[in-house]
C-alpha cells in the first residue's frame, strides 16, 4: 500500500468513526493502524534523505499603508478628487525552500505572491554546485549579477522599495547558467542567460533574448566580510569596509525564432560603491543603457546616492536621491515627451524590533517626486503613481516579518 492509498484509508476510517458516537472498535483499530503506517513511511522517507536536517523553509511578508498625493489638475486623474490615494497593501509575500543533496550540491526555489491578485509566481529556481572552495556553478532561474541594488534582497533594503532608477533599468529574473569565483578580497560572476525579464518562459518565447551575457566584478577593501554586503544597513559595532563593483550586460533580440523586425541590441553597464562603518553606511551607483534597433540608438542613464545612520541600537534614519536622465530621442510617453529627467527624494526611519536583525522591522518614509512621471521613462512601481504634474508626495508605513 502506498502513502496516498494509506491516506485515503485513514480518511474513510475517520469518517466512519465520526459518523456515530458508538463507532465500532474495528473502525477505530483501522484508523490507528493507518496512522501508524503513514507515520512509519514518513519517518522512513525523512531518514533516507541525504540531509534530513538541511531543508530550510523561509517566509517574508511586508504589509503597508500608503498615502499618495498628486496635483488635482493632473491629466492622469479621472476627476480632481482622485488626487488623494490611500489604502493598505500586502506589498510582498514570499515563500522559499532550499536544501542540500550533498555537501556541495544544493537547490533553492522561491515563490512570490502578487499584491493585486494573490497568485503565486516562481521567482528563484536554482541548482547550485560548489566545484571548489572558491568556485561555484549555478543553473536555473535567478537574477544575473548586474545591478547591486536589484541583486540585494527586498528584505534587506534601507527603504521600503528599491530606487526609481533601479526599477527602470533592472535586470529582473532570467534563466541561464552562472559561474562565481570568490577569493578573499575579490569575486567575479559570469553568466550566459536569456536576457532581462525572462523568468517563467519557454525557449520559444518572444520575451527572451536570442543570447545574453552578464559579468560583474567586485573588490573588497577593509575588514568588513562578504556577508556584511548582503544588506545596505551597517549595524553599530560592525567592521568597516568598502566594496567597489562594476558590471556589464549585453543581449541581442529578434534574430531567431520568433524573429522580429527590427532586431535590437541592448547594453547595460554600472559602477557602484558601498561603504559600511560602525553604525552608518553610504551607497552610490551610476548606470547607463544603450539600445540600438538599426534605425536609432537610445542612451539612458541613472544615478543613485543613499545613506543611513543609527541613532540607537534599534533606530536608523536614512535618505536617498536618485535621478534618471533619458535620451533626447526617446519616443513619446503618454502624449508628452519622454525625454525629461526624473528625480526622486526619499527620507525615512527604520525601527528594528530585534537589534541587528531584519526579521521584525517597521519603516516609515516620505518620498517626493518633483518631476512629472508621465514625461519620463520611469517605471511606475510601488508608491509612485502616474502623474502629469510636478510635486507628487507619498507616505509609506510598512511592517516586515521574516521567519
Amino acid at each position: 500500500m502506498n502513502l496516498k492509498a494509506t491516506t485515503i484509508v485513514a480518511l474513510i476510517a475517520g469518517s466512519l468513526a465520526g459518523s456515530t458516537a458508538h463507532a465500532s472498535e474495528e473502525n477505530g483499530e483501522l484508523l490507528r493502524l493507518s496512522h501508524a503506517y503513514s507515520d512509519s513511511v514518513y519517518a522512513g522517507m525523512i531518514s533516507n534523505a541525504p540531509f534530513p536536517d538541511a531543508l530550510k523553509v523561509s517566509l517574508q511578508t511586508q504589509f503597508r499603508y500608503n498615502v499618495n498625493l498628486r496635483g488635482s489638475n493632473s491629466t492622469t486623474l479621472a476627476n480632481p478628487d482622485d488626487d488623494v490615494t490611500v489604502g493598505f497593501t500586502t506589498r510582498r509575500t514570499k515563500l522559499g525552500i532550499e536544501g542540500k543533496v550533498t555537501d556541495d550540491i544544493s537547490g533553492k526555489i522561491k515563490f512570490g505572491f502578487s499584491q493585486s491578485s494573490g497568485a503565486a509566481a516562481l521567482e528563484d529556481a536554482v541548482l547550485k554546485w560548489k566545484l571548489s572552495d572558491t568556485v561555484t556553478f549555478r543553473a536555473g532561474q535567478f537574477k544575473p549579477a548586474l545591478l547591486r541594488e536589484e541583486n540585494m534582497s527586498s528584505s534587506a533594503q534601507l527603504a521600503t522599495d528599491r530606487s526609481s532608477v533601479n526599477e527602470t533599468f533592472n535586470q529582473d529574473f532570467t534563466q541561464g547558467i552562472e559561474l562565481i569565483i570568490t577569493e578573499d578580497d575579490w569575486r567575479v560572476m559570469m553568466s550566459f542567460n536569456d536576457g532581462f525579464g525572462a523568468d517563467n518562459t519557454f525557449y520559444t518565447s518572444a520575451t527572451e533574448a536570442d543570447y545574453a551575457g552578464t559579468i560583474r566584478g567586485e573588490l573588497r577593501l577593509g575588514d568588513a566580510s562578504w556577508s556584511q554586503y548582503k544588506q545596505f544597513t551597517s549595524w553599530r559595532g560592525a567592521s568597516s569596509g568598502l566594496l567597489l563593483g562594476g558590471a556589464i550586460h549585453y543581449q541581442g533580440m529578434g534574430s531567431s525564432n520568433p524573429s522580429t523586425n527590427p532586431t535590437t541590441e541592448m547594453t547595460t553597464g554600472t559602477i557602484d560603491a558601498s561603504l559600511v562603518q560602525d553604525g552608518w553606511n553610504l551607497y552610490a551607483a551610476a548606470l547607463w543603457r544603450s539600445m540600438n534597433n538599426g534605425m536609432m540608438t537610445l542612451t539612458d542613464a541613472g544615478y543613485i546616492l543613499q545613506g543611513g545612520f543609527f541613532v540607537s541600537d534599534q533606530d536608523e534614519f536614512f535618505g536617498r536621491w536618485d535621478l534618471i536622465t533619458p535620451s533626447d530621442s526617446n519616443p513619446t510617453v503618454v502624449g508628452t515627451s519622454g525625454a525629461n529627467d526624473f528625480n526622486a527624494l526619499t527620507v525615512g526611519w527604520n525601527h528594528y524590533l530585534i537589534p541587528e536583525s531584519h526579521a521584525a522591522k517597521f519603516t516609515l518614509e516620505l518620498q517626493h517626486y518633483p518631476d512629472p512621471s508621465t514625461e519620463s521613462i520611469v517605471s511606475i512601481r510601488g508608491n509612485l503613481l502616474a502623474d502629469s504634474t510636478s510635486d507628487q508626495f507619498a507616505i509609506t508605513a510598512q511592517f516586515q516579518l521574516l521567519f
